[in-house]
């Protein structure tokens, strides 16, 4: 169907027609199935397409909020914070941290759950400098100014881990100063895992006492702690506070992540019964009530053994991607237990058809629990025949 203009989309003053009525419910039917159909060459985005809600509906009929505390009732009696603590009480396990001790919430995605983090951190120790590699997500630069903490972007190695080196001169730049350090994994670049217990060596070495390590996994922390090859990600490696999406390996319509901390940090931000009758602890107050019900489905649906089998698919299918890849000339590289293989960016119409992001010459596919060897084949062959001038491959 056409792309709806401006014009088309403007609300007006007087109330629609029923004949208008019937045409806006076919404009956004029509945006539906395109968004649908767009599924079958969505493999450049970090985010999962398998799952299906629409059972679901009878939900958007009421107006929820999971106000306040998620661990407090409060007088708005439409919530969900049942599942929500059940979603949290699921990550605390994975992450290794004792139910009483972990504190967290479902947020709106991985900006919130960075920016919670960093906002205990920086609670934690008021005269912070905030550490995070060059390769961090594009968030922290400007959680750094929003909390108004001096930010240093450390070099990273070719992978794209961050360089403990470096880490530690700059470190040395700053002393008697706390820091608040961001363990990245799962980069958006290449999907590199910073070492978390390399970046609490370095502090440890560096004489640095006061500290608080936030690990954004929104990307990562899934595959670190769920893959055939574990990764040190968690609360047992050396974080104080962690950042997991919900709408990228689990899958969800609208974007949304955990956080994780600790009781006795969030304490320290903690307000008691003002949010409606329930503590403020929370970033937003007001939150979401469809996304803890839709995360606590799938995890439920899964489990934690179909999760790791998820997490295992995806592995494998980046291999085979990296492959056929390799066999249709596009120079892939993969780095060993992520999700994204990079290769020569084929003809623009091949990445604005499959979605993909593509930076100084190097295309991004991530092998979400979507992408099957058959949208791997289907992008290869399209990429073969460009390059061979064959003409167009039948979609």
């Amino acid at each position: 169907m056409p792309i709806p203009t401006r014009g088309d989309l403007k609300i007006g003053e007087q109330p629609r027609t029923p004949q208008g009525v019937r045409q806006d419910r076919e404009l956004l039917t029509g945006i539906a199935e395109e968004m649908r159909r767009a599924r079958n060459h969505m493999v450049g985005f970090p985010v999962n397409l398998d799952f299906d809600h629409q059972d679901l509906a009878p939900f958007l009929a009421v107006h929820g909020n999971n106000v306040g505390s998620p661990d407090e009732p409060s007088e708005y009696h439409l919530h969900s914070k049942q599942f929500e603590r059940c979603v949290v009480e699921f990550f605390a396990d994975l992450a290794g941290i004792p139910a009483g001790d972990a504190f967290g919430y479902v947020t709106s995605g991985g900006t919130e759950s960075n920016l919670y983090g960093l906002y205990l951190g920086r609670e934690r120790h008021p005269d912070a400098v905030l550490y995070a590699s060059v390769a961090a997500h594009y968030s922290i630069p400007k959680i750094a100014r929003l909390l108004r903490v001096d930010h240093v972007a450390v070099d990273v190695h070719r992978d794209g881990t961050i360089d403990l080196s470096a880490l530690r001169a700059a470190i040395a730049s700053h002393p008697a100063r706390a820091a608040l350090v961001v363990v990245t994994v799962g980069t958006t670049g290449a999907g590199a895992v910073d070492d978390l217990p390399g970046v609490g060596r370095t502090l440890a070495e560096a004489g640095v006492r006061r500290r608080h390590v936030h690990v954004d996994g929104a990307f990562g922390g899934l595959l670190a702690a769920l893959a055939p090859r574990r990764r040190p990600w968690a609360f047992d490696a050396g974080a104080d506070s962690i950042a997991i999406s919900g709408h990228k390996m689990i899958g969800s319509p609208m974007p949304c992540g955990i956080v994780l901390a600790r009781q006795h940090d969030v304490e320290r931000i903690r307000v008691p019964g003002v949010a409606v009758g329930s503590d403020d602890d929370t970033i937003g107050g007001s939150r979401d009530v469809l996304a803890p019900i839709l995360l606590w489905r799938e995890l439920r649906r899964l489990g934690r053994q179909g999760l790791a089998d998820r997490v295992r698919d995806c592995l494998r299918t980046a291999d085979y991607a990296t492959e056929r890849l390799r066999a249709s000339g596009a120079r892939p590289s993969h780095l060993a237990g992520t999700n994204t293989v990079l290769f020569d960016a084929p003809h623009q119409s091949i990445c604005e058809r499959w979605n993909l992001l593509h930076v100084k010459g190097r295309a991004h596919l991530i092998t979400m629990p979507h992408v099957t060897r058959e949208h791997v084949d289907r992008l290869c062959a399209e990429i073969t025949a460009s390059s061979l001038d064959v003409g167009p491959v039948k979609p």
